[in-house]
């Protein structure tokens, strides 16, 4: 559906293009994407047809706004993303599910578009079977876009951008609150038992020694979050890396690093923490702590493969990410070797030398400690987990298992339960 061409021959190819990235996306979100230059409306489509178009009460604040990108979040907290193609075009999509669903505003929503009163109820259920997509999904895909198509990477304070409309966002936030009173305590608790799981992973790879596990995770999006430690933001940041420094300190340990160091290591991380005094580089400033951690483990691990010369950190890297990709596959040294460029007996007796381990060792510890993982999170039965990383079956599985962890996986298991409780 065109709301409007555009004149000019001369803007054909690249309008031609952005329609397709336009059309590509609304499939992909299953959501609406117009097209603007300047104030015209050059290209829509969606496959909901909500017409009139939602986005009326909101466009010109994301017309003329002079961020390159944002993602706006309306009163009935459905979002929108936007981001300037090149001079003069800007692309914006949305909206997502309404996740506050007060008739009342709702109605004057309705109003402002102009919905005729008698399609008013195919309206309101079209608004409710809109696609749910999350502001940081849509932060990410901005994101994503920016890097592809304008080469620039918008830091994330400059994407989340509230957008008020009248005196409404007030009300729904007061109403949000009176609305879910009740499943307050409930929301809450399943709140805390998320981030107390993904903590646990997150130290699990610290204590492991596997950056790049952690690396992985982090791209992904926020991992942890954290209840109210104090009344200011940047105090409430600052305390969450201080945790992050000291649980991180006692994980090293339990990975194998000295007490010492990573208490010292600990102490000099808290005190960078005090001196910094913006956002940005503290949420730079807790990766780098957790990182820094899991290196350290990783260090004290395979001292002679990170420790020597450009040449064996390279093949012990490779080894390494290409264990991890294949974890859940029958591992050939042959095919390992062929695939990373090497000969057998050179890539066999390198990484001996490296790491004190044969390949077949370093592939059974690895996958050990991936089914540690899946025995403490999920609720996998030991023979699909012995399945899952490819043993010939369940007794293979927990002979290699006691041999390298010390314990059965169900010993195991059951311990972890019982610490998390």
């Amino acid at each position: 559906m065109y709301c409007k061409f555009c004149n000019g021959v001369e803007d054909f190819m690249d309008k031609k293009q952005y329609e397709r990235l336009c059309y590509s996306l609304a499939k992909a979100l299953n959501s609406a994407v117009r097209l603007y230059r300047g104030q015209e409306c050059c290209y829509y489509y969606s496959v909901y047809h909500l017409n009139p178009d939602p986005i009326q009460p909101y466009l010109s604040a994301m017309l003329s706004s002079d961020r390159a990108a944002g993602v706006y979040a309306t009163p009935l907290y459905q979002f929108y993303a936007y981001i300037t193609l090149e001079e003069g075009w800007r692309l914006i999509l949305g909206p997502s599910r309404i996740q506050n669903e007060d008739p009342r505003l709702e109605q004057e929503l309705l109003f402002l578009l102009g919905v005729s009163e008698e399609k008013q109820e195919e309206y309101r259920r079209i608004l409710r079977c809109l696609p749910s997509i999350s502001a940081e999904r849509l932060g990410w895909l901005i994101s994503f876009l920016s890097i592809a198509i304008n080469r620039r990477e918008p830091r994330p304070e400059e994407l989340f951008i509230n957008l008020h409309v009248a005196n409404w966002e007030t009300e729904v936030a007061k109403r949000h609150i009176s609305q879910s009173a009740e499943l307050q305590e409930d929301d809450s608790l399943d709140r805390h038992r998320l981030e107390y799981n993904a903590e646990r992973l997150l130290l699990s790879y610290i204590e492991n020694g596997e950056p790049d596990k952690i690396e992985e995770l982090f791209t992904a999006g926020p991992v942890l979050g954290g209840g109210p430690m104090a009344d200011n933001t940047l105090r409430q940041v600052k305390n969450t890396c201080i945790c992050a420094a000291t649980l991180a300190a006692r994980a090293a340990i339990a990975g194998g690093m000295d007490d010492a160091a990573s208490f010292r290591l600990s102490d000099l991380y808290i005190q960078r923490v005090e001196l910094t005094q913006d956002l940005p580089s503290l949420e730079k400033l807790r990766t780098s702590i957790i990182l820094d951690f899991a290196r350290q483990v990783q260090q004290v691990r395979y001292p002679a493969a990170l420790a020597g010369d450009e040449e064996s950190k390279s093949l012990f890297h490779a080894c390494a990410e290409y264990v991890s990709q294949n974890l859940y596959n029958q591992i050939r040294v042959e095919e390992m070797a062929q695939q990373l460029g090497y000969s057998r007996s050179y890539l066999c007796s390198r990484f001996k030398k490296l790491t004190g381990l044969t390949i077949t060792q370093y592939v059974l510890q690895q996958k050990i400690l991936s089914a540690q993982r899946m025995l403490e999170f999920t609720d996998k039965s030991i023979s699909e987990i012995a399945a899952l990383y490819m043993f010939s079956s369940q007794s293979h599985f927990q002979n290699v298992f006691k041999c390298i962890a010390g314990q059965t996986p169900q010993t195991f298991r059951l311990q972890r339960q019982a610490r998390a409780k």
